[in-house]
């Protein structure tokens, strides 16, 4: 029944996956707080649905756009229903939430430094983008092995790419560093924040972290079993270069949060999108409407019970 709901994108789509977002923040906070109504925090509540509403809206407005794409609504249900697997609410920080956001921009960045006629543009926002994350964790340096990537993939080795590449490092470190230097006690703390290895102890995560950690592993399984095909490759270099920077991320998020558990952000935040993204691939290359409703329904109930009759 919810498959046919979710068969387009519309406004009951929208509506439907709207309401499915609220019930799972709802239950969340409700079940961090012990089903204890009066120890809602309405703020966070209101921030995690805001949160979710608007990458669910950001992810969909730019895989449409990817041609031989078929983002049908079904991966907006994928969104609410992860959501419910995660151990822990989002916190009430804005520096992570800019990073996701940027993060997912990223992702039409790279696509366009590989495939669009004005690629310096592309190499340039992809560049702006980490240059930026890297004020506020250093760690997402990593993601700048995705543009060089593409310069030495494409052979765009003349000043203009190389340009575009290294100037915003420079400018964005500039700008920081002066920022900081005006608003020192206020800005200091927010930006670089300093970052503790700590190597992930399977023994030392709650049952909930478990259940994360295990969905972690499936979901580099769906992604490693359904990477677009070297037919697809070239029929839709587009689609396959998108599904390429969301498995880079997936394996960033799976690493940084083995090896980089406490940083200043809340544990599992950055691997919920990519986790989310594919588990709609999976349901979106399910051809059975009967088993998409049965995989569906048996989460969602399965993680609620789970989470209600947990010991």
């Amino acid at each position: 029944m919810i498959v046919k709901i979710f068969k387009t994108i519309g406004s009951r789509t929208y509506l439907i996956s709207l309401i499915l977002v609220i019930f799972a923040v709802f239950f969340s906070f409700l079940y961090v707080g012990g089903m204890n109504w009066p120890s809602i925090y309405w703020t966070e509540i209101f921030w995690n649905i805001g949160l979710i509403v608007l990458s669910m809206w950001l992810i969909t407005a730019q895989e449409i756009k990817i041609k031989g794409r078929k983002f049908d609504g079904i991966h907006l249900i994928a969104f609410p229903v992860i959501f419910l697997f995660s151990p822990f609410p989002f916190q009430l920080e804005a520096f992570p939430a800019i990073l996701l956001f940027l993060l997912i921009y990223g992702q039409f960045a790279f696509i366009q430094s590989l495939h669009s006629k004005n690629s310096e543009k592309g190499i340039l926002d992809l560049s702006l983008i980490i240059s930026i994350s890297i004020q506020f964790n250093i760690i997402f340096a990593v993601f700048f092995f995705l543009p060089v990537m593409v310069i030495l993939l494409k052979g765009l080795k003349d000043n203009k790419h190389l340009m575009a590449l290294l100037l915003p490092i420079a400018l964005i470190s500039f700008i920081f560093r002066a920022i900081i230097n005006v608003f020192p006690s206020i800005m200091s703390d927010l930006t670089t924040p300093s970052v503790q290895w700590d190597i992930l102890s399977v023994q030392a995560l709650s049952i909930e972290e478990r259940v994360w950690l295990a969905l972690l592993i499936i979901s580099g399984l769906i992604c490693i079993f359904r990477f677009p095909r070297r037919s697809r490759k070239f029929a839709f270099p587009e689609l396959y270069s998108g599904f390429l920077y969301m498995t880079f991320w997936l394996f960033f998020s799976m690493a940084y949060e083995v090896l980089v558990l406490k940083s200043g952000e809340g544990p599992w935040f950055f691997s919920f999108i990519p986790v989310a993204y594919f588990f709609g691939v999976l349901l979106e290359n399910i051809s059975s409407d009967f088993m998409k409703n049965t995989l569906l329904t048996f989460l969602f109930f399965g993680i609620i019970l789970f989470k209600l009759f947990l010991p």
